[in-house]
């Protein structure tokens, strides 16, 4: 309920939203511009995708994680002519790997992880890059340890808390940084925080 009611009636200005955020930076002169797109939400983990039934539902999450970050990226590629352009999608192991109890939050993430993929492909000038920034200790992560339904994800996350292993965000950060600055990457590929040391 708490994702459909930021949702709810604002498709239809969901680009005139996008374009507002981009006409702040109208006036300004600049040689490249950065996109850290990293907007979203967690699905509600007291059940099995096989029990996420409700279209409704389903098509709001889809909106607000899938369609509204296409959006804000196509008006971001657009707003800015004849400038160097960056593409950054903050993205998840959840991209690529399943977790009982977050399949809603899995399939969207897989998605943006493709839609920024498909974008590097058509635009060769872009410089596009998905990075998953490690586990973090966030309000989002306390909320599916405290009401996944799904054991093993429980106890996945209450390991991470218990053994300290969590990601620092400012070091995660520094790392992203520093991936970008020095291209170590294929266009659109998923770079972990824990693949390059």
């Amino acid at each position: 309920q708490w994702y459909q009611r930021r949702v709810r009636g604002k498709r239809e200005e969901i680009r005139s939203r996008c374009q507002e955020i981009m006409k702040l930076g109208d006036g300004e002169s600049f040689d490249h511009v950065t996109l850290f797109n990293n907007h979203g939400s967690m699905n509600e983990v007291d059940k099995l995708l096989a029990e996420s039934d409700d279209a409704v539902k389903f098509d709001d999450y889809m909106f607000l994680n899938v369609t509204s970050f296409q959006i804000l990226t196509c008006v971001f590629l657009n707003h800015f002519p004849a400038i160097k352009h960056t593409c950054v999608n903050i993205s998840s192991i959840c991209a690529l790997q399943a977790f009982p109890s977050m399949g809603m939050y899995c399939t969207s993430k897989a998605a943006r992880h493709m839609i920024y993929r498909c974008i590097a492909k058509e635009n060769p000038d872009v410089n596009v890059l998905n990075y998953s920034p490690g586990p973090m200790d966030t309000s989002m992560t306390q909320y599916i340890t405290q009401t996944t339904v799904d054991a093993s994800i429980k106890q996945m996350f209450s390991d991470l808390s218990a053994q300290g292993r969590w990601v620092d965000v400012d070091e995660s950060a520094k790392k992203m940084l520093t991936i970008l600055k020095d291209g170590s990457y294929e266009q659109g590929q998923h770079v972990d925080f824990f693949d390059r040391s």
